[in-house]
């Protein structure tokens, strides 16, 4: 696996905060080493997109998913629209998967280390051209089976307390449920002597491998990211645990209803920036939450 550059510690002052918009501004201003924040002049957003073969996946004629490609499409479509508003150019990267993560390994320790790399270039070129705030994610059908999957595994969860109830209210049928239950047992069984990067390239998936890259390498030149989504959460407990000190460049956007996303988001000592309870088009709360940010820094 590429090696990751050690990340900074965030010297966050240790003098209390008097309301949420005082942490942000001293959230940045200790990003740009400055006693004074500057309002950021170039967010950029990059989604790394793939939609997985388990979103396919049926248990007895069941899916585990509402969603369609259609879906995916309204999703990007909205992205597009929500980044324009905000004033945020967006990046969508392709990371093209051919097996299902609870059927077969997800990748190759090649393929695994190749999207790792593309992760860390994609963050490379956009910190080289100016970008001054990230914002990441992973947009694709299958994502919070994959999360719930690979933060079971990682911390010894339960595949129901990991997947969850609160789910049921998002959208999906009790027998979806099961079947999403029943997949992400399946896949962490199949991981459940492996140790790593060997549980990513067994039921992980080549965004999160790219994720990992991407927010890692960001951290690491010194770059604040906001992050948003289960995919994106899982990633970011991944890189900390490989980099130590990357949790204190990130926040994160939204809540969601996915158990996984919040167990990731306890780990990395994060409180979501807006509680809008998204199940869906990441990372459309990290870019409503945006305004905020350029707010308090420009009040500060």
């Amino acid at each position: 696996m590429p090696e990751f550059t050690a990340v900074p510690q965030l010297r966050l002052s240790t003098a209390a905060q008097p309301n949420r918009m005082a942490e942000i501004a001293a959230w940045l201003a200790a990003a740009q080493d400055s006693p004074q924040v500057t309002p950021l002049e170039r967010p950029r957003a990059v989604v790394f997109e793939g939609s997985h073969p388990i979103a396919a996946r049926t248990i007895d004629g069941v899916g585990i998913t509402q969603y369609s490609p259609a879906d995916e499409k309204r999703w990007r479509d909205s992205l597009l629209s929500a980044a324009q508003r905000a004033g945020v150019g967006i990046e969508f990267i392709d990371c093209s998967v051919v097996e299902s993560s609870d059927t077969s390994a997800a990748m190759s320790p090649t393929e695994c280390e190749s999207f790792i790399e593309l992760g860390m270039t994609t963050a490379d070129r956009e910190i080289d051209s100016g970008a001054d705030l990230l914002i990441t994610s992973a947009c694709c059908m299958g994502e919070e089976t994959l999360a719930a999957g690979v933060m079971g595994r990682i911390t010894y969860t339960e595949p129901v307390a990991i997947v969850g109830t609160n789910t049921l209210a998002s959208g999906i049928t009790d027998a979806m449920w099961k079947a999403r239950v029943s997949v992400v047992r399946d896949s962490m069984f199949r991981a459940r002597n492996l140790e790593g990067w060997e549980v990513v390239q067994t039921i992980g998936s080549p965004n999160l491998a790219a994720l990992v890259g991407f927010i890692a390498q960001a951290t690491a030149r010194r770059t604040p990211v906001l992050i948003d989504g289960p995919l994106a959460a899982t990633a970011a407990v991944l890189a900390e645990r490989t980099a130590p000190g990357v949790k204190g460049w990130l926040r994160a956007g939204s809540t969601t209803p996915e158990p996984a996303y919040a167990l990731a988001l306890k780990e990395l000592e994060l409180n979501p920036l807006l509680d809008l309870n998204l199940s869906e088009g990441f990372p459309l709360g990290a870019l409503a939450a945006l305004p905020l940010v350029q707010l308090a820094a420009e009040l500060a």
